[in-house]
């Protein structure tokens, strides 16, 4: 029997590419330590994360890694987009935070679970709406680098 072999198209690329780096991110934020007593991380000096906020980058990443590997990383680009561009638009609206003024300067959590900012909602939308132009718009099986004609 004679085995295909794996194209690498843009959707498989793009899928892994965020699944390490979010899987990274996950990681890199449980290093760091908080910057006051609410929980808040300041990753990167921009980004505002804690406990929940890394187990779903990690979680998110590794999803990411096995729909590359295991060939659905299209569909996985078409999910993840919508949700995080739905995250980003979500993240803009004050009534989502609560409790507010619970947390001192804070303006509460994020649907109560956990923190986020301008930044992070930037981020979100922009890797979201990236993923649904990959996800929807980039044909499924067209490799990401054109093969040479065989001599």
């Amino acid at each position: 029997m004679v085995q295909q072999p794996v194209l690498w198209t843009t959707n498989r690329i793009f899928a892994l590419a965020i699944g390490i780096i979010l899987a990274l991110i996950g990681l890199i934020g449980f290093l760091i330590p908080a910057a006051n007593s609410t929980g808040v991380q300041v990753l990167f000096g921009l980004f505002h994360v804690d406990t929940t906020h890394n187990i779903i980058h990690l979680l998110t990443g590794i999803i990411g890694i096995i729909a590359a590997l295991v060939g659905q990383a299209r569909t996985f680009n078409q999910v993840f987009g919508v949700i995080y561009t739905l995250l980003g638009l979500l993240g803009l609206l004050p009534a989502l935070y609560f409790p507010s003024g619970a947390y001192g300067h804070d303006n509460g959590l994020f649907l109560g679970l956990m923190h986020m900012n301008a930044a992070d909602h930037i981020l979100h939308l922009i890797i979201g709406i990236a993923a649904i132009a990959v996800g929807f718009f980039v044909a499924r099986n067209v490799p990401a680098v054109p093969r040479s004609p065989a001599i």
